[in-house]
């Protein structure tokens, strides 16, 4: 919807003929913001979803040996100061506001995000990004910086899938 900006909801609705449940078209304006508050998270999701996926497919990005380039890494960023963010998230010490940590997937010369994961503050960037392997592309190789060095992650990013590869700098000391 951010790409038709410059309409209306009503307008976009409209001109994507979006029925309701009866088949009647669409025409009351409230009825989509209703709707929208009911579908919850899983909808969202799946649209995110395929929306990557036939863009991936369709967008003939380059490739490298024959590889799709992926990067993973994390974010940790403020949420408004609610009373449902605050019983959802937790706060780092110090700070005012509670605070989501996100781990993204991104195919690196377009720069699509590809996947993400978010969660408390407190979970694991490596807990959250075994979240991003089942939407991971087959023939790909994926760049982690070195926070993500977890063997079982890693074994199982590249046992879930048909030639998934990836790439890690070394922490100093590793044996």
């Amino acid at each position: 919807m951010a790409i038709y900006n410059d309409k209306s909801m009503k307008d976009l609705v409209n001109q994507l003929d979006i029925v309701d449940r009866t088949g009647k078209a669409f025409v009351a304006p409230s009825a989509l913001t209703q709707r929208r508050k009911t579908l919850g998270q899983a909808a969202m999701k799946a649209v995110f979803q395929r929306m990557t996926s036939s863009w991936l497919a369709s967008a003939h990005l380059p490739h490298w040996n024959g590889l799709t380039l992926l990067g993973v890494d994390g974010v940790v960023w403020r949420a408004p100061d609610s009373p449902k963010n605050n019983e959802a998230f937790s706060r780092q010490k110090n700070t005012q506001y509670p605070q989501v940590r996100m781990v993204c997937q991104m195919e690196l010369s377009s720069h699509l995000i590809t996947g993400s994961a978010f969660d408390d503050y407190n979970v694991n960037e490596m807990i959250l990004a075994e979240q991003l392997i089942e939407t991971t592309p087959n023939h790909s190789v994926t760049m982690f910086d070195k926070g993500f060095y977890s063997l079982g992650l890693l074994h199982k990013w590249q046992q879930s899938g048909t030639e998934r590869h990836w790439l890690i700098p070394l922490k100093k000391n590793v044996q």
